[in-house]
C-alpha cells in the first residue's frame, strides 16, 4: 500500500521548488502525493501549478487583500487541521520559509505525525532578517523529523541550533533541479526578447522583501535610478511585484526614466530566460541568489543579511543592503571593471547539482 504525503505550497517560490520532488515522488510511485494549496499568494502561485502540470487536490484559497501575518497562520493552521483529519497522512513536506509552511508544520505536530523540511538549516541568526522568515524557518527545524539541508553550511548551521544529526541530510537544492528542468521544457515569453537591445547590458532587478518596505526601498530605488540616468549602456528591467507598498513606490520614482522598463511580473520560464540575459542582478529575493551563479551572473543582494551565505563566501555574490550611496558606487563600479566583473561571473552553482529531489524522495521513502 502506498504511503500518502502531503506536499503544501503556498507562494510562487514554494511551489517551484516543491515542484521536482513532487514529479519524483509520482514516478517513483511509492508514495502518493497529495498537493494542498494554501494560496498565500494566489495568481503566482498558479502559473506555477500549470507550468509545472501538476494537481492540486485541496486549495485553501486563502489570499485576501491587505492579509497579515495573523490571519495568513491561523488560516493555514486551521486549514491544516481538517486536512490531518480527513487524509490521514503518513508525512507532511514542507518546503522553505514562508507562514504557510511554518503553519502547516504545526498542523502536524499537534497531530503526531511526522514533517520533512526542504531547505533546511538556513540562517541569518537575525530573527528579524527576513521576517517573518528566520523564526519560521528555525521552528520548522525543531518540528520536523527530516531535515534536507541543501548544503553543508546549512547543515553546520542546524547542529549549531540542537539538532541532531541523524535528521539531516545534505541533498541540494531542489530550486536548481527545478531551473534546469524549466529551461530545457517550457519557452519564455515571447514578446520578453523585445525589450533587450543587442548593445546593451541588462540589469534584472526583483525587489519585494517586507522589511524593506519604506524607507530602505525608497534608498534602493533612488540608487537605481540614479545609476540608470547616469550611463546609456544598460537597460534595467524590473518585474514588479503587485503589493501596493511596492508597486506605487517603484511607478513613482521610476517615472519616466527611459532606461528603467517596469512590467507586470513574469512566469518562471520568463525569469529563467532574464537571469540567462542578465549581465548583473540586483535583488532581495532569496531564489534568485541560488538561480543565477547556474547561468554565472554576479548578484547584487538589495538585503542587510542574508541566509545564502555561500554565495558571497565564494565572491560571486556581495551584500549592499539599502545603503543608497553603496548601490550607486558597486553597480557602477562592475560596470566599468571588466576584472572584477570576471571575478564575480565564474559559473559554478554552490547550491546545487539538480539532483536534490531524487535524494529527498529516496530520505522519505527511507524513513516511511
Amino acid at each position: 500500500m502506498k504511503k500518502k504525503g502531503v506536499f503544501v505550497i503556498g507562494t510562487r517560490p514554494d511551489a517551484i521548488k516543491m515542484a521536482p520532488v513532487i514529479r519524483k515522488a509520482k514516478e517513483d510511485n511509492v508514495i502518493e502525493p497529495v498537493v494542498v494549496a494554501t494560496s498565500q499568494h494566489k495568481e503566482m502561485l498558479l502559473q506555477v501549478i500549470k507550468m509545472f502540470d501538476f494537481e492540486v487536490k485541496i486549495d485553501f484559497n486563502i489570499m485576501k487583500p491587505n492579509q497579515n501575518l495573523f490571519y495568513t497562520t491561523i488560516s493555514v493552521l486551521q486549514g491544516m487541521g481538517k486536512i490531518m483529519q480527513e487524509e490521514k497522512p503518513n508525512i507532511i513536506i514542507v518546503q522553505g520559509d514562508t507562514t504557510s509552511s511554518f503553519a502547516s508544520a504545526l498542523a502536524g505536530f499537534y497531530n503526531k505525525i511526522p514533517v520533512a523540511h526542504i531547505e533546511a538549516g538556513l540562517r541569518t541568526f537575525d530573527k528579524y532578517q527576513p521576517f517573518p522568515e528566520e523564526i519560521n524557518r528555525v521552528y520548522i527545524d525543531h518540528i520536523a523529523d527530516l531535515c534536507f539541508a541543501p548544503t553543508n553550511k546549512a547543515k553546520e548551521n542546524l547542529l549549531r541550533d540542537g539538532i541532531s544529526e541523524d535528521k539531516i541530510s545534505i541533498t541540494g537544492n531542489t530550486g536548481i533541479d527545478a531551473l534546469l528542468w524549466i529551461v530545457n521544457n517550457r519557452p519564455p515569453d515571447k514578446n520578453i526578447k523585445r525589450l533587450l537591445p543587442d548593445n546593451k547590458k541588462l540589469i534584472l532587478l526583483t525587489a519585494h522583501r517586507r522589511e524593506n518596505f519604506g524607507k530602505p526601498l525608497n534608498r534602493i530605488f533612488s540608487a537605481i535610478k540614479r545609476i540608470a540616468e547616469k550611463r546609456d549602456d544598460i537597460i534595467i528591467i524590473y518585474p514588479v511585484h503587485p503589493n501596493p507598498n511596492v508597486k506605487k513606490l517603484a511607478e513613482k520614482i521610476f517615472k519616466d526614466v527611459k532606461n528603467i522598463i517596469l512590467i507586470p511580473p513574469v512566469d518562471y520560464p520568463t525569469l529563467a530566460y532574464l537571469l540567462s540575459k542578465a549581465y548583473i542582478v540586483l535583488t532581495d529575493s532569496g531564489g534568485i541568489q541560488e538561480e543565477a551563479p547556474t547561468f554565472g551572473v554576479p548578484v547584487f543582494v538589495l538585503r542587510e543579511k542574508t541566509e545564502r551565505g555561500e554565495g558571497v563566501e565564494a565572491g560571486i555574490s556581495k551584500l549592499l543592503g539599502s545603503d543608497e550611496e553603496k548601490i550607486y558606487s558597486e553597480v557602477n563600479e562592475i560596470l566599468d571593471n571588466p576584472d572584477k566583473y570576471k571575478r564575480m561571473s565564474i559559473k559554478g552553482n554552490p547550491y546545487g547539482d539538480g539532483k536534490a529531489s531524487e535524494r529527498i524522495v529516496e530520505q522519505i521513502k527511507e524513513f516511511l
